[in-house]
């Protein structure tokens, strides 16, 4: 089948610094969607993604794979990613699946997303520009892949995006362009035709998957024999293209280590009693690694020897990277038995099962076995004092209230422990809050930011626009705002966002402020749904009301567990009832309309008696609920916020 489109099929943006021979940190997302549940499935996506994670994890990446992704799912897995990719010096993110324009605006496509009314786009589906934001401020050098070649299979044509209703043009993705140092490629020239190929994956993918692997192949050499080969299996008729503004050289395969020379014959005695001895050192040995704190030492302690011993991994780590000082190890790498003392591994965000490491260990003729396995684990600081949506934390979170009375002893363990994280100080600074030591929370957040934590700047600000332990600072608070805002951490957003809507502490900027809400509500905040849903459903500030369109961001906010959505639609009995009626997913039982309110029956359902936690009053800019004297929502799964 063709795919018509004048579409992007791969987006790669390189920086200018290359990649060197150490162990730097490479991450890759790959998502694969093809059981869309609204429009037919599709054919090559789950097989692309399949095919691509191998080709990353033979080269040596930490590679996060998905497929067949929800908008929720979608949401969880990125902010995983990008927990990883902070600080990386290469990130990738592959999809393949539906993808399309409207207005110049690229959108991928989850397999839950029906786009049934003009507002759905903003809610369902996810810009492209904003992953590649958040991508920018969290790596050195970003790497896009979108073999979304396709046109909008949806009836529906029309769509809100910002403050215009813009009927879907053109064919498959817009062209994007990079600035200095960045390499942008497509599966084929602009108003050419991509084809999705007779076999298991597209001719691009294919193509792709096998280039990318040459040892030690500069990136846009790659990308020149990844055109010939799609140009000779289409006949020449698709023609990948690309702009390159590179500076420097990106290699994404290395060569492979080999192997050292076996020794002479004078030795193979030695060489045999080392291989036994080290082939019983490491072996059947079951290590706890910590998440989120780097590369994490083995220490396995090898007794010391002069004789020559090679290692070749047996089998790789489903997840996460193992890696040496020097290198980071890929599927096919050897190591000597020097090196092994040195061995780190650092695990995926997100993953809690045990992963293994085999060796092949020589000695003399024969070759011994050797399996360790490598268990992760979330550091008790992490569970006890995380925030939701900190997208350089490693857990869901927690809100304020749920923080127990023993977080600040393990926090400060974790301080003492790994210094130079900063996450830890910040929850620090969280579990002393809780406890009411003000000014010691306030050192522990303003010493986080100092070292780079994005959630501890919005803290801050929050921190002087409530008056804890000093008078109210709206126009300080503001400009912590802004700056954790323009780190894409998704709090900050919502309140910056707020605070240039109406105007508080900063001049009014209306349509700035209505773009940060709708980036924080793509973001998966709570409260930015519920202050737009507000927005459009009163009409405020030269917005005009519209019911439809606040009813699908109250719809996702309930689609998060979002109470105060609920709230706003009516579904409790009376406001701050702590009882909640249990709906099915889907059922509406509030239908908003441009004329007129509607209510209609909901099916008889269970109740179930939830005790609605007292916050003390908060700033309405916080980043949760918009009404000052509402009661704060609970969250799940990262839901809301703190």
């Amino acid at each position: 089948m063709l795919r018509f489109c004048v579409s992007l099929a791969a987006l790669m943006l390189v920086s200018l610094t290359t990649l060197e021979a150490h162990a730097d940190r490479r991450v890759a997302l790959v998502i694969g969607n093809s059981e869309y549940r609204e429009i037919p499935a599709l054919k090559n996506p789950d097989k692309d993604a399949e095919d691509v994670s191998k080709t990353f994890r033979l080269a040596g990446f930490d590679v996060f794979t998905a497929k067949d992704l929800t908008r929720l799912q979608f949401e969880e897995q990125f902010r995983n990613y990008l927990a990883a990719a902070n600080g990386a010096d290469l990130a990738v993110v592959y999809y393949s699946g539906h993808g399309f324009q409207i207005g110049g605006e690229n959108f991928l496509i989850p397999v839950d997303a029906s786009l049934k009314d003009p507002a759905d786009m903003e809610v369902q589906a996810i810009k492209v520009d904003d992953v590649l934001q958040q991508l920018r401020s969290k790596s050195k050098i970003q790497v896009i892949i979108l073999d979304a070649c396709r046109n909008n299979p949806f009836p529906r044509k029309d769509y809100w995006l910002r403050d215009q209703l813009i009927v879907a043009g053109g064919t498959g993705l817009a062209q994007l362009t990079g600035s200095q140092n960045t390499l942008i490629a497509f599966a084929t020239e602009p108003g050419a035709v991509a084809f999705d190929g007779s076999g298991d994956l597209s001719p691009f993918s294919s193509a792709f998957s096998h280039r990318a692997l040459a040892p030690n192949q500069e990136i846009r050499s790659v990308m020149s024999a990844v055109r010939r080969d799609v140009v000779k299996a289409t006949n020449g008729k698709q023609v990948p293209w690309e702009n390159s503004s590179l500076l420097d050289d990106v290699v994404l395969m290395r060569s492979v280590e080999q192997p050292a020379p076996a020794p002479d014959g004078q030795q193979n005695q030695q060489v045999v009693e080392r291989g036994i001895q080290v082939a019983e050192a490491i072996g059947n040995r079951d290590i706890g690694v910590s998440v989120g704190v780097g590369p994490v030492p083995l220490k396995l302690d090898l007794p010391a020897a002069d004789v020559p011993i090679s290692l070749k991994l047996a089998s790789y780590p489903a997840s996460g990277t193992l890696s040496l000082p020097d290198r980071v190890l890929s599927p096919q790498s050897s190591l000597m038995a020097t090196e092994v003392d040195q061995l780190r591994y650092e695990p995926q965000i997100g993953q809690a099962a045990p992963v293994e490491v085999g060796f092949q260990i020589g000695a003399g003729k024969a070759l011994k076995q050797a399996t360790i396995k490598l268990s992760p684990s979330v550091d008790p600081c992490d569970q006890a004092a995380g925030e939701p949506l900190d997208l350089q934390g490693v857990v869901p979170g927690r809100l304020p209230n749920e923080i127990g009375g023993g977080a600040v002893e393990v926090c400060e363990a974790a301080v003492q422990a790994h210094p130079d994280i900063p996450r830890f100080r910040y929850e620090l600074g969280r579990a002393l809050l809780a406890a009411g030591r003000v000014d010691d929370a306030r050192r522990a957040i303003q010493e986080a930011a100092d070292k780079g934590h994005i959630r501890a700047v919005f803290e801050l600000g929050y921190i002087a626009a409530a008056g804890i332990g000093a008078a109210p600072d709206l126009t300080k608070a503001t400009g912590f705002y802004a700056q954790a805002s323009d780190k894409g951490d998704p709090y900050a957003t919502t309140a910056w966002g707020r605070a240039l809507f109406d105007g508080v502490g900063v001049q009014r900027d209306t349509g700035k402020g209505l773009d940060l809400l709708l980036k924080a509500a793509a973001m998966g905040h709570v409260g930015a749904m519920n202050d737009l849903a507000l927005i459009f459903k009163q009409g405020r500030n030269g917005v005009p009301a519209d019911p439809a369109r606040a009813l699908a961001f109250l719809r996702a906010g309930i689609d998060r567990q979002e109470a105060y959505s609920m709230a706003i639609l009516g579904l409790s009995p009376k406001r701050n009832t702590p009882t909640l009626a249990v709906c099915k997913p889907k059922v509406v039982t509030k239908v908003i309309t441009k004329v007129k309110v509607i209510r209609t029956p909901a099916p008889e359902a269970p109740t179930t008696t939830i005790t609605t936690p007292k916050f003390p009053p908060v700033p309405p800019w916080r980043g949760g609920n918009n009404d000052g004297d509402h009661d704060r929502s609970q969250s799940q799964g990262g839901g809301s916020d703190g």
